[in-house]
């Protein structure tokens, strides 16, 4: 029985997933991709939304404790996902312990290296505030009571963001295994998680639709570090991208 949940676990990995869980390249599906979310609110260019969510699991054979203790002192590892406007995911990273900052996944997963490749030079992840501003991934503002009318119109951003928590809702609603994995191995772990979003994804493709569970929309996320001199070019870069779009709806709404 084990042999055979395994064998089933890597085919979906190897074999189903690199073609069910995939970033658009032709410039016809990510046009396609940026249209659905328009859409949505009104936001342009947008290529995907980015966010991460905890996956409840025991404590990993032969690994500490505390390394994967989230913020509520719970054993979890984190999945990381990047969705279209149908809640398909385009990319899945996961198996890395949830004491590690959301932007700090992004830099260990590969596509943190290959996304600014994929969006340049017209197109932009978003994603909440525990990433990293930047060009290809732009965040909201921070609300200190003091937003300008320009920056306020540009909170369009959240009704699009919120369709990655759909799809983490979905998912978990879904296969309702993820709200705890029961296994001994973060291989195993993050092999069946992938296995998950890949029938998620199949799922979609062919209509089957589930009804949104609201409780397991919701995601952790943890306030990212502070970044080098690099890191600040490339947030003031992503701070352009942002006023220019705070612009663009401002200018929508006066004429």
């Amino acid at each position: 029985m084990y042999y055979t949940f395994n064998k089933v676990l890597n085919f979906f990995e190897k074999d189903v997933a690199p073609e069910a869980i995939r970033v658009p390249t032709e410039t016809e599906e990510k046009e396609a991709i940026a249209n659905e979310f328009k859409n949505i609110a009104g936001f342009p260019n947008v290529l995907g939304c980015i966010d991460g969510s905890y996956i409840s699991s025991r404590k990993p054979r032969h690994k500490i404790r505390s390394s994967y203790a989230n913020r509520h002192d719970c054993m979890s590892i984190t999945l990381q996902g990047i969705c279209d406007a149908k809640l398909r995911f385009l990319v899945v990273f996961t198996g890395v312990p949830s004491k590690i900052h959301d932007s700090r996944v992004l830099k260990l997963a590969f596509i943190g290296k290959e996304f600014p490749n994929v969006c340049a030079p017209k197109y932009y992840l978003l994603g909440d505030s525990a990433y990293p501003l930047r060009e290809y991934l732009l965040t909201p503002f921070r609300d200190y009571g003091n937003l300008s009318e320009a920056e306020r119109l540009y909170t369009k951003f959240c009704q699009t963001r919120v369709k990655i928590e759909n799809a983490f809702g979905v998912l978990k609603s879904r296969f309702r295994q993820l709200m705890r994995l029961d296994f001994y191995n973060v291989e195993s772990m993050a092999k069946f998680v992938i296995a998950c979003c890949t029938i998620h994804n199949l799922c979609i493709d062919r209509n089957d639709f589930i009804a949104l569970d609201a409780k397991n929309c919701q995601t952790e996320n943890i306030s990212i570090e502070r970044g080098d001199r690099r890191d600040c070019l490339l947030t003031q870069l992503g701070a352009i991208k942002r006023n220019e779009l705070k612009d663009y709806f401002f200018q929508q709404q006066t004429d």
